[in-house]
């Protein structure tokens, strides 16, 4: 992996990204002080929400992430970077937009859809593009690839249901939720993340990186998921809807097994801010699988709603809010300190990170996920208010967090 300037985005095209995101979580994170904990699974108000955190939170994070990591692992250069200065405003806007027609009149969701399309749209073009000149072919970059494509599938699917949902074209939104589902987060979010963690883990943690073929197992099976998926939703099997969980599970618990085998591998013994996050990020994860199988089983909408709080606020929060900790003020000091290295004195990088405000983050992190779990479980609205103001806390800190670093420099 070439870690170079040539391929490397400025950090004002960047930063925006993790910014805006970090805004999105507190303000997704404020939206529970307004639902209850036995909110149902259909609730318009917990859909609202779950785009609001994962358009506005998770994927800004991985645009940002993206646009770095992308070319880096595939020694490439951007095809058109400039485009990077219009996309997250069109997500802030969309998302915004999108949120307004799930909570004020169905007839904005086309517009926020559109919106969200036209800006996603211009980074997976760019995406794809760039790929296409890269010289690494790794089970990495074609799972870049292919998550580009079902971003765009999983886009096209969620347009087509604002529109159902507006009552412009004649079709049941409900046919298409699961494919809309598996499309964006099994075949864009979780591919994109088996993928870069197989690099980033290793790298971040001194530990052994996996084979490629082992993540050639995970990635395959994934795609295997999503694309029957796609196919139930089109003809409404429900026999493949099964196969397609089947499939999404063994991915998931196969790329679980080689994060275990990545950290039994640790050359060395020490525990950072990072390793902790991504600690709660993988015992979440463990924990939504159970649930999520369970509640699949016995058909329980509240084991399958906690399943669903862990996956989105526990694994994907943290593991996220773990990875901003290593990579923007390694993009600062990238850029700011590393070409002053020969002229005079500079910052170690682990100096740039105010150690005590991340651990009193992850201190409010934790106890927000575990009191919002238990508030679920109990059907207890004071304890669901505590956790809410407990997350918001966290996303406040972890603000001044990134505020902090980018602003530092010689």
């Amino acid at each position: 992996m070439n870690v170079s300037p040539d391929f490397s985005l400025p950090l004002r095209l960047i930063a925006p990204y993790f910014v805006a995101a970090v805004v999105f979580y507190i303000v997704s994170m404020s939206f529970l002080f307004f639902v209850q904990p036995d909110i149902g699974l259909r609730d318009f108000r917990l859909i609202g929400w779950v785009h609001l955190y994962m358009i506005g939170f998770v994927m800004m994070v991985i645009i940002g992430a993206m646009g770095q990591l992308s070319v880096v692992v595939g020694e490439a250069h951007h095809r058109y970077p400039h485009v990077f200065g219009w996309i997250w405003p069109l997500l802030a806007l969309g998302t915004a937009v999108l949120l307004a027609g799930f909570y004020i009149d169905a007839k904005m969701l086309p517009f926020g859809g559109g919106i969200i399309l036209g800006g996603l749209g211009l980074f997976s073009f760019n995406l794809f593009v760039t790929l296409r000149t890269s010289r690494r072919r790794t089970s990495v970059t074609l799972s870049m690839q292919w998550s580009t494509l079902f971003l765009s599938v999983g886009l096209g699917i969620g347009v087509m249901m604002a529109f159902g949902y507006a009552g412009i074209i004649p079709i049941d939104p409900i046919q298409w939720r699961m494919g809309h589902i598996f499309a964006v987060f099994g075949g864009y979010v979780m591919l994109n993340i088996m993928g870069v963690s197989t690099v980033l883990l290793p790298m971040f943690g001194a530990c052994n990186r996996p084979s490629d073929r082992d993540h050639t197992i995970s990635f395959t099976t994934m795609i295997v998921s999503v694309s029957v998926m796609i196919l139930a939703s089109a003809l409404q099997i429900e026999s493949l809807e099964r196969i397609a969980l089947f499939f999404g599970i063994g991915s998931v618990i196969y790329y679980m097994v080689q994060v275990y085998r990545i950290f039994t591998s640790k050359k060395r013994r020490y525990s950072d801010i990072w390793e902790r996050s991504v600690a709660v990020a993988f015992v979440a994860l463990s924990v939504s699988m159970g649930l999520g199988i369970y509640g699949i089983i016995v058909g329980s909408e509240k084991a399958i709603l906690l399943s669903f709080w862990f996956l989105t606020a526990g694994f994907l929060g943290f593991l996220i809010t773990a990875h901003l900790y290593k990579i923007v003020p390694f993009l600062v000091w990238f850029e700011r300190y590393a070409p002053y290295l020969d002229e005079r004195e500079v910052p170690m990088l682990h100096q740039l990170l105010p150690a005590r405000w991340a651990n009193i983050q992850w201190g409010l992190g934790v106890s927000g996920l575990i009191a919002i779990a238990i508030a679920i479980g109990l059907a207890n609205t004071v304890l669901w208010k505590i956790g809410a103001l407990f997350l918001v806390g966290s996303g406040v800190v972890l603000l001044a967090i990134l505020v902090k670093i980018l602003r530092d420099k010689l």
